[in-house]
């Protein structure tokens, strides 16, 4: 179904429509337009182009610009100069499920947008793991305070020290002889095993990288 004009009412003589003479005619200047624009909050379409244009998946866009108090939780976060895709993952991710389980909406948090752009720079400069952030981002929602006071006050900096963790390496191999030879009989997939050993050891403080760069080598070397 669609819909056409038939007539307009201004132009036939049969309305006898004329303006009112008592009313002056209206005139809205560009300027005064753009002003009234500039003055109006962003519109969730504009929105949504904004964020596609930074790059962020379709998904990502739909979730972030459909709520205002995240959408604005993710602009402040890039004002600090954080990737935007690894904003968005931590907000979709590990702070939604947390808020949703304690029923608190992101304003109610008491995580900043600067310590979640603060933990982020962490993660990227291999002070803190992954794994590590997801501890201290629960902290941050639930109590607030700085990614640097919780890592101080848990010790949670990454062991980034390659001969430390060739040494829990040699351990873990040492303590599981029998894992060791049934890897070397082909069961490979018990490198993931050697690995979270490691990682227990020390409490899940070493560098994944530097972990699995020196257990791929040992393992290697074994065969």
């Amino acid at each position: 179904q669609k819909t056409f004009t038939m007539r307009k009412k201004e132009g036939l003589a049969d309305y006898r429509y004329f303006p009112e003479p008592d009313l002056p005619e209206v005139v809205l200047t560009g300027e005064y337009i753009d002003e009234i624009r500039n003055l109006m909050p962003e519109l969730p379409e504009a929105k949504r182009r904004r964020y596609e244009n930074i790059g962020l998946s379709m998904q990502d866009v739909i979730f972030l610009a459909n709520d205002d108090k995240v959408a604005h939780f993710f602009d402040s976060t890039l004002e600090h100069g954080t990737d935007a895709k690894l904003a968005a993952n931590w907000i979709m991710g590990d702070i939604t499920a947390y808020l949703k389980d304690e029923k608190l909406s992101i304003d109610e948090s008491k995580l900043t947008p600067l310590e979640l752009s603060e933990m982020i720079a962490y993660i990227k400069n291999g002070t803190i793991s992954g794994k590590i952030a997801k501890e201290i981002v629960v902290d941050l929602i639930a109590k607030g305070g700085t990614v640097k006071s919780v890592i101080e006050e848990k010790d949670l900096v990454q062991i980034a020290d390659p001969a430390a963790i060739e040494a829990m390496v040699d351990q873990v191999l040492t303590d599981n002889p029998k894992q060791l030879e049934q890897y070397r009989a082909g069961k490979t997939k018990l490198q993931g095993y050697f690995a979270g050993q490691v990682m227990k050891a020390s409490k899940g403080k070493a560098s994944p990288v530097l972990l699995n760069k020196i257990l791929g080598e040992k393992l290697k070397g074994s065969c």
